[in-house]
């Protein structure tokens, strides 16, 4: 799968209509019309929030230490809320909530989530996307819609 490897740069992009940031929260927030662009992956929501860290060390300094000036930071968790829309290749979902996890390279949707690939519908309480495996979990209230076609006639399972 292009640009998933941990040993990959990724570039990410986020643009929205209004951006608040906090480098004592370690965070940022993204209000309307936001987009995030990494890669392949694209997701758009009402609101954003994305969790830093400082690369290369722990979430947050030890107690009784600043973190240094010079130090950058990196991406830890990126939280989408409000009309969620998340497109990866071939692959897309909505749902109210998403929480991306960058170092686990996974996005766990809640909130009404369904997700659509190669013809099948997939919904339930909470599905979790693993994007470096290419595969998902579905958990509680599960459905799956499966369309087949054959002949050029589209048929419906359920």
């Amino acid at each position: 799968m292009v640009g998933w490897g941990a040993d990959q740069k990724t570039t990410t992009v986020i643009t929205s209509n209004t951006m608040t940031a906090s480098s004592q929260s370690n965070q940022a927030i993204f209000r309307d019309n936001v987009k995030m662009v990494q890669e392949e992956l694209v997701v758009h929501s009402d609101i954003m929030i994305v969790y830093f860290k400082e690369k290369g060390s722990s979430p947050s300094p030890p107690v009784g230490q600043l973190p240094s000036q010079n130090s950058k930071k990196e991406i830890r968790v990126i939280e989408a809320k409000g009309n969620v829309k998340i497109t990866k290749g071939e692959s897309r979902a909505t749902c109210q909530r998403a929480i991306y996890d960058k170092q686990g390279e996974r996005i766990v949707l809640l909130e009404s989530p369904v997700v659509w690939q190669a013809g099948t519908r997939v919904s339930g309480r909470k599905i979790t996307m693993f994007l470096k495996e290419n595969r998902s979990v579905v958990e509680g209230e599960t459905r799956v819609i499966i369309e087949e076609t054959e002949k050029n006639e589209g048929v419906l399972a359920q």
